[in-house]
């Protein structure tokens, strides 16, 4: 990890306006921004921003978990990405390059569609490898949050979404935000 710290000019991102308003609300300083579902919009976004702008990035969502030890509304940081549906023996993976302490990590295959295979990650989601990619071609700095919303598997209606969005709301607030 390099020494890049968290800091109240980065640019926090999120894949929908729902995980993003309440923080939006309580943090109209911030730099929100919504990046869209999915990889190839979470791609796309990431690109737009970084044709003008060299910010530190940290994308933050709600996740399912493959892992039964997190609860839903717990709230990781993403260590590591992997695109899952892509063949092992094309896989690669991406690290976040900003540490975010206090927080306990994860692994994520980042998905097309809920479901996938763990193959060794803890919780999966639709955006982090697009991100972590870019950011590593571009030598941008980043990292990631995640609030657990679901078990991979289940069925919709089981998903907790106002838990891990108000747990990630409040994971957000209390990061230690430096001035840049």
């Amino acid at each position: 990890m390099n020494k890049t710290k968290l800091n109240k000019s980065m640019i926090f991102l999120f894949p929908t306006e729902m995980e993003a308003a309440k923080l939006r609300e309580l943090r109209p300083d911030l730099d929100i921004r919504i990046c869209g579902v999915g990889a190839v919009e979470c791609a796309m976004e990431v690109a737009r921003i970084l044709r003008t702008e060299r910010k530190p990035l940290l994308l933050c969502g709600i996740a399912g978990a493959y892992d039964r030890n997190l609860q839903k509304g717990d709230v990781v940081a993403v260590t590591e990405e992997r695109y899952a549906h892509i063949s092992t023996g094309y896989l690669d993976s991406y690290h976040a390059t900003i540490e975010i302490d206090d927080l306990p990590t994860a692994i994520s295959n980042t998905v097309s569609h809920c479901g996938m295979e763990a193959d060794g990650a803890t919780i999966e989601n639709m955006e982090g490898a697009a991100l972590f990619a870019i950011a590593k071609a571009e030598g941008v700095p980043c990292a990631e949050i995640r609030a657990i919303s679901n078990y991979v598997g289940e069925e919709r209606s089981e998903w907790d979404i106002p838990l891990a969005l108000e747990r990630l709301t409040e994971t957000i607030l209390n990061l230690n935000l430096e001035e840049e």
